[in-house]
């Protein structure tokens, strides 16, 4: 584990930075590992892509992994297949003291050694089920800061879950592992800096790289401009910027053919489809939903766009570099680190229409820029450092825990 000092806007603070160094021993076991992971999975987002990709990783190198899921959907589809268990706890039809009590039964009857969260809820249900059970190391990843806004009553509920949360994190669980240097220094202005480690998210480039292949509407319109965003219909991912930007990039540039693409689902669709409307691009813009070949979909475009508030480390920029895709976004979080050295990118400081569309002409010049896969992808944010990072990380809570039960030669 090396240390170093990461400085923020107002703080400055020191933030482990965890990879996998002469600890890294799987052999010390003699048993597997078994790590229980609890998360959401309502959507296919960045956290479930970066949770898929780390199952898959521990279970190939010789983890016993379960995974709950408070959501049946892609995420349970993809690790069933990857023969993963999974265990489904819907939330849907459970309340939050029915799944606390499941968790609670399930970890008495398969008995983890490490019980590993994400996001607030799971965190909240994971560490106080593993506490009234069996008191095993616990830990937690933090994919981006708090997105959703609140008034009345809904946010009074709101800051008081977010009270339990922090209360969680501190007395509750030994470890809280950052996707990014920034969201650490973000997370140390409340809670223990000593608990907070940086694991940067892995892409496994070679399997992202056997997905390229044709796409239909690349196929359909060989000759237009094809520009997109992905990720969830959420406040915080600015899709009102993106549609914004598409009518700028339409009316200044009539010449080309312009198209553009938002792939993703959630709650704000029917209010980006009449945006559209409104702004006269609705026969230009194409609203996917979820698709699973979004891979094609990444090496189709001719520019990707991110315009997130903010953002932890998103698995959609480590997926488009490996395409070699181009990338204008905003500088936030961890994707200036990602992209640092990516020839085919653009960063944006202002968060508005017009930048992007300044940014996204000059990508579009491919005289100008290249976009061939930077060498550190495949170095620094490798599925293979992340599940190395995250397995040393492991066995150093395992080492320091009583209730091991002798797991730990």
């Amino acid at each position: 584990m090396a240390i170093g000092t990461i400085q923020g806007r107002h703080t400055r603070v020191t933030i482990p930075l965890f990879a996998a160094g002469p600890d890294f021993n799987l052999s010390s076991h003699s048993q597997p590992i078994r790590a229980l992971h609890i998360i959401s999975g309502d959507l296919w987002a960045g956290a479930e892509a970066q949770a898929f990709t780390l199952l898959s990783a521990l279970r190939k190198r010789g983890l016993d992994v379960h995974a709950v899921v408070m959501n049946e959907g892609e995420l349970t589809r993809r690790l069933k297949a990857n023969d993963i268990t999974v265990t489904i706890l819907d939330e849907r039809r459970m309340s939050p003291v029915g799944i606390l009590v499941a968790l609670r039964r399930l970890m008495r009857s398969w008995r983890p050694d490490i019980v590993h969260t994400h996001r607030i809820k799971e965190n909240v249900l994971g560490s106080l089920a593993n506490r009234l059970a069996l008191n095993v190391p616990s830990l937690r990843t933090v994919h981006g800061a708090p997105e959703h806004k609140a008034t009345g009553i809904a946010q009074l509920h709101k800051r008081a879950f977010q009270w339990l949360d922090r209360w969680c994190a501190r007395h509750l669980q030994e470890r809280l592992i950052a996707v990014s240097s920034d969201l650490a220094v973000k997370l140390a202005v409340q809670l223990p800096r000593e608990k907070i480690v940086v694991i940067e998210n892995g892409v496994d480039v070679e399997a992202v790289r056997a997905q390229i292949k044709p796409v239909d509407f690349r196929t359909r319109e060989p000759n237009a401009t094809h520009i997109g965003i992905a990720g969830r219909l959420t406040p915080v991912k600015r899709m009102d910027i993106f549609l914004r930007t598409a009518q700028l990039l339409s009316h200044r540039s009539p010449e080309r053919d312009w198209r553009f693409h938002v792939f993703g689902d959630g709650p704000l669709l029917t209010t980006l489809i009449a945006q559209a409307e409104m702004l006269g691009i609705s026969g230009i813009t194409t609203f996917h939903g979820h698709r699973e070949d979004i891979i094609a979909c990444l090496g189709g475009l001719d520019v990707l766009v991110l315009c997130s508030d903010h953002e932890g480390l998103p698995m959609i920029v480590l997926e488009a570099m490996a395409v070699g895709a181009r990338i204008a976004s905003h500088a936030v979080g961890g994707i200036p680190d990602a992209l640092s050295g990516y020839s085919g990118a653009a960063l944006v400081g202002t968060n508005d229409a017009e930048a992007y569309a300044s940014n996204i002409g000059a990508l579009l010049h491919p005289a100008e820029l290249g976009s061939s896969v930077p060498s550190h992808l495949d170095e620094k944010f490798s599925t293979s450092s992340n599940a190395s990072s995250v397995i040393s990380l492991y066995l150093q809570l395992l080492r320091c825990s009583p209730a091991t039960g002798g797991k730990v030669v």
